[in-house]
């Protein structure tokens, strides 16, 4: 609409002219003051188009993502935080037992989670490979626990999935879940000299939002109920 109001008064003051009310003279120096107006007129609007624009930034919020990738350097401090979120059940789901042969690796990854106040209870479901592991390299460890009741006899049973994961109850007032998520071979998992250590390189975050936890719930109660007879 201002466009048209400074055409429309173009116009008429060109029209003035040629009736000769209006020196050419004065014509310019009008054309001229209403560019200028019009030029600052829209240099305003940008400024406020600007400032609009800064506020819509700060009020609109990121959605989070469902899942989040964890990297090599992050592994050890992201696991340790991610024990203490914990506020119920831990579920291990086809986890390498050797990995645990470290005590440190032991420590922060496990031990924390054990005598965390808020664990109630800490299941496996363990492939049968990892028997041997686990009566070598973590049960004596758990032995040396405090709260070490918490942690549940395996389930052990043949696993097909080529998966590995940690879950835990973040929900307060009403169940809510978080895995992190690791895959069996490179570039996921690495494996250590030539004992059969495998230790994860990456993880994945799953997060309580993310449909992966209902699937992955489904993989361990499946796994579990199947192989234990018991809930």
């Amino acid at each position: 609409m201002d466009v048209i109001a400074i055409i429309a008064a173009s116009a008429g003051v060109i029209v003035l002219h040629h009736l000769g009310i209006i020196p050419e003279t004065y014509v310019i120096s009008i054309l001229l003051t209403l560019l200028a107006l019009h030029a600052l007129q829209e240099a305003l609007r940008g400024e406020e188009i600007k400032e609009d624009i800064k506020t819509i930034a700060k009020n609109v919020q990121a959605t989070d993502s469902e899942v989040e990738l964890i990297k090599p350097r992050e592994l050890l401090v992201y696991t340790e935080e991610f024990a203490l979120k914990n506020r119920g059940e831990v579920w291990w789901f086809n986890a390498c037992c050797t990995m645990f042969r470290s005590q440190e690796l032991f420590d922060r990854l496990l031990r924390i989670s054990i005598e965390s106040s808020k664990t109630t209870r800490i299941i496996f479901v363990m492939d049968l490979s990892m028997k041997e592991a686990w009566e070598r390299d973590i049960r004596p460890k758990i032995e040396k626990c405090r709260d070490r009741e918490k942690v549940q006899e395996p389930v052990w049973c043949n696993i097909d999935e080529s998966i590995a994961f940690q879950m835990i109850d973040v929900g307060v007032g009403k169940e809510a879940k978080e895995a992190l998520l690791a895959f069996w071979g490179e570039p996921f998992m690495m494996e250590l000299g030539s004992k059969g250590q495998h230790v994860p390189r990456y993880l994945i975050h799953v997060k309580s939002q993310s449909g992966l936890i209902s699937r992955l719930q489904d993989i361990f109660v499946k796994c579990r109920l199947k192989n234990s007879g018991s809930g």
